[in-house]
């Protein structure tokens, strides 16, 4: 597999980042400040505009209160993301 922005897979890491953010109300600005970063890098991660590193990732998950683990085997596991759920409450 190539690496790239636009690979389908990396599709799903985006969605699931920015699924993960807004399920724990965090805004971007708010995710950029908890980073370290600006609020345009986090937008450009969701964009698919910058790729994200393991420990990016890991730091993206612990700011929003989840475990970067249990997050990731929702990706590889081909797990519903909480925003597709139908029924969902919250």
């Amino acid at each position: 597999m190539s690496v790239s922005l636009y690979h389908a897979d990396y599709d799903g890491l985006r969605a699931l980042l920015k699924d993960v953010r807004v399920n724990a109300g965090l805004t971007q600005v708010q995710m950029a400040e908890a980073l370290g970063v600006g609020q345009s890098y986090v937008s450009k991660i969701e964009r698919g505009e910058n790729f994200v590193d393991v420990l990016l990732y890991i730091r993206w998950c612990q700011a929003c209160g989840v475990l970067a683990g249990s997050t990731l085997d929702r990706l590889v596991g081909g797990v519903p993301l909480p925003s597709a759920s139908p029924g969902r409450t919250t």
